[in-house]
């Protein structure tokens, strides 16, 4: 194989596509800081069983390496397991955080169509802030997506003690809940009825699972919803998500927002709201989240928290999809150096920096001129024994 062909799953940002990334990471994160966000950092390497302790995440997901005394340790996969590490361990209290990282997935199908590396920008609010803290949330992603430039798209709402309700309900333990769960999101419906065959389960209980599904759209699926269980969990669940929508109505903000009960998990780690954000240009979810009350306790201080992460490629197609991908920057100014004392040159140029993007050309003046001529560039600068400036035409002259 050649060694300059990027591995499967890892892709280059080139000149406009970095200038697109940065700019729109840059409007995400200055609106979690206008929320009072404060920007966070994790390691790149952390040791393996943070991500795998207590089954959370498959070692197979893992890039793994050996450090020098023989622990396995684990390129970073998962933000939000890193920063709870990092509440638990040096926090307290309500925390507000963000933050843009790189994260790493191993996956060993070359015809998958995700990526090993995948940039992120997301949001953690960490300590008992309750339904407000839920509202905080929604309204940040709301806010963040708006500031990246979408326009057209819905924040999905579930709630995964909907489906831990009628689970509970049925007596299935941890991995038959887990898997009858994967079989909802994957919207399987025969995998679901092979599940309740094997499993020996009432064909009335079948019916409640199957219709999860079924039930997304607008608040008025919650009085449907609430026909159908029979549980206090799923009860609640149902009341929260109310709440939340109504809330979200008062605030203008009703029309981002759907309900999908169906959208029991993304992440095994969560316990309550989940959303995922979609729009038409792109076929998958451009943002995830929910909220995670048990995380931080599996490192032995219990603290409620919720967040959501904004997959930054996804956003980016998505913008590029509509229109909205623009060229970098082209310097305002160019010069070329044929005979001048250094110290005038750097004297000169240094002060048009700091007002202007400024670049050197290496050649004659008429390479100068061809320069600005094919990068549109209107002013130039001669270096001939003095600073000469030079005003170029449309076609390539000077005027």
């Amino acid at each position: 194989m050649s060694k300059v062909q990027l591995p499967f799953g890892m892709q280059d940002y080139l000149p406009d596509d970095c200038y697109n990334k940065v700019k729109t990471e840059s409007a995400i994160c200055n609106t979690f800081s206008s929320y009072g966000y404060k920007r966070v950092c994790t390691p790149t390497l952390e040791y393996a069983d943070l991500f795998t302790s207590d089954g959370m995440m498959s070692e197979k997901r893992l890039f793994k390496l050996t450090d020098t005394d023989g622990s396995l340790l684990a390129m970073r996969t998962d933000v939000t397991m890193q920063i709870c590490r990092m509440y638990v361990t040096s926090m307290s209290g309500v925390q507000r955080m963000y933050y843009a990282s790189d994260s790493f997935e191993f996956l060993d199908d070359s015809n998958s169509a995700r990526d090993r590396e995948f940039a992120q920008t997301g949001v953690e609010l960490i300590g008992d802030t309750g339904a407000d803290g839920e509202l905080e949330i929604l309204t940040m992603a709301v806010d963040a997506l708006k500031s990246s430039g979408l326009e057209n798209f819905t924040v999905e709402l579930g709630h995964v003690g909907y489906f831990d309700g009628f689970a509970e309900k049925l007596g299935l333990d941890t991995v038959s809940a887990a898997k009858l769960k994967k079989l909802i999101n994957k919207k399987d419906m025969l995998g679901v009825e092979l599940f309740f065959r094997d499993a020996g389960l009432s064909d009335e209980s079948k019916e409640s699972i199957l219709s999860l599904p079924s039930l997304f759209g607008g608040k008025e699926i919650l009085a449907k919803a609430d026909e159908l269980c029979s549980n206090d969990k799923s009860h609640a669940a149902i009341e929260r998500i109310g709440y939340l929508i109504g809330k979200l109505e008062q605030m203008g903000l009703g029309k981002y927002f759907s309900i999908d009960l169906g959208m029991v998990s993304a992440n095994d780690y969560y316990t309550g709201i989940v959303m995922k954000g979609l729009c038409d240009s792109v076929g998958v979810s451009i943002l995830d989240g929910g909220r995670y009350d048990s995380l931080c306790s599996k490192w032995g201080k219990p603290a409620k928290a919720i967040g959501f992460a904004i997959g930054t490629r996804r956003l980016l197609s998505a913008l590029k999809n509509v229109g909205k991908h623009e060229k970098a920057p082209k310097a305002d100014i160019a010069y070329a150096v044929t005979d001048c004392d250094v110290k005038i040159v750097r004297t000169t140029v240094e002060k048009l920096r700091k007002k202007n993007t400024v670049v050197q050309i290496f050649g004659t003046e008429q390479d100068l001129v061809d320069y600005c001529k094919k990068k549109g560039i209107s002013k130039a600068i001669l270096f001939d024994g003095a600073p000469i400036e030079l005003t170029i035409s449309a076609k390539g002259g000077t005027i």
